[in-house]
């Protein structure tokens, strides 16, 4: 597993069995110590550029200026605090004020009377987090976009009630009272190659509509049901760029809470180099060795030219693998030339 991408430092204790506890969850909740998070819409809480994180013991990121007379209780009355986790025996939460129309949550930020205090988009907002904030987030984003689609039941439509700190909900029609749990959708992400009987090894990336131009990645899409995640690679490849493959090896996988997916990373070997694309979800694509993909600059950068996905993202841990890969076998294969070429020169 590598640590260094987004959304996988996690550093709480999930608390799993404790979060049953009602008991144990109440005092967790009234407790001064308790951190609590505030989201809005796909946004949360920042103040002066820094994350919102109130504690009844010292406010809002000890900010000795504010009010929060009665803003608490307030809160109750519009959210559930959804549980995330514990550090140190310290309970963090996480609280929905998206009920809130934009007045309301106008109001509730001139109640706090606090300057530079705002909602920042998640996504836009991930240069201002540490890595185990982004993580924690990104955890609580992906379980208030279940709360949000979980609030009636899928088998009967009658209301839910949330349990467990928000992780279980329950349907309240007496005769069905089916438990709901948080769901993930896994979704598969590829890194396509191709050896050619002479010169070098090419990997395929792609132009996503979705993204900017030149902006180039490897493919991905959901796994369907009753399918393996290695035949979601396979079918993937074949439907969005025309291509067999074969040799589907595992790499690594990343949380993505855009709304809440895992994104399980893999490299797999093309069966030729011929391409027919699915227009619709694909802009280009084209083969590259790894020499030519050192010229690529970052998502984000100013510069012109063509782009790699940002470093933090599973997409580029499959193209930095690949291309590390690549300069290894080229360096062995080199050496081996060198070693050949003396032995050839000492014999003759």
């Amino acid at each position: 597993m590598n640590n260094d991408l987004t959304f996988c430092q996690m550093p709480l204790d999930r608390a799993s069995t404790l979060r049953k506890d009602q008991t144990w969850m109440q005092d967790k909740l009234s407790s001064e110590d308790s951190c609590f998070y505030f989201f809005w819409r796909g946004k949360f809480l920042y103040y002066q550029q820094k994350l919102a994180v109130y504690t009844r013991k010292n406010g809002i990121n000890s900010a000795s200026e504010v009010n929060y007379a009665d803003v608490f209780t307030e809160l109750s009355q519009t959210s559930d605090a959804v549980f995330l986790g514990t550090s140190a025996d310290i309970a963090y939460f996480v609280c929905d004020l998206s009920i809130m129309n934009d007045d309301e949550i106008a109001g509730w930020l001139k109640k706090l009377n606090i300057d530079n205090s705002k909602f920042i988009d998640f996504r836009r907002s991930l240069s201002l987090l540490s890595p185990s904030q982004a993580a924690i987030l990104s955890y609580g984003k992906a379980l208030i976009h279940w709360q949000q689609s979980a609030l009636h039941c899928g088998y009967c439509g009658a209301k839910t009630k949330a349990l467990d700190g928000g992780h279980r909900r329950v349907c309240l029609c007496e005769n069905c009272q089916k438990e709901h749990f948080p769901r993930t959708d896994p979704a598969v992400i590829m890194l396509v190659e191709y050896q050619p009987k002479f010169g070098p090894a090419v990997c395929l990336l792609a132009e996503h509509h979705r993204t900017p131009e030149q902006a180039f990645s490897t493919l991905a899409g959901f796994v369907d049901p009753g399918e393996s995640l290695q035949e979601a690679v396979a079918r993937e490849v074949l439907e969005e760029a025309g291509v067999q493959v074969n040799n589907v090896r595992y790499v690594d996988s990343q949380p993505w809470p855009f709304p809440n997916s895992l994104m399980v990373g893999f490299i797999a070997q093309a069966s030729s180099l011929d391409l027919c694309l699915e227009e619709e979800e694909l802009r280009s694509a084209a083969w590259f060795t790894a020499e030519q993909l050192m010229d690529f600059k970052d998502w984000g950068d100013d510069a012109a030219g063509p782009k790699l996905p940002r470093k933090e993202s599973i997409a580029r841990l499959l193209i930095d693998t690949w291309c590390k890969s690549q300069f290894q076998a080229n360096a062995k294969t080199e050496k081996v030339a060198v070693e050949v070429k003396t032995a050839l020169l000492e014999s003759s």
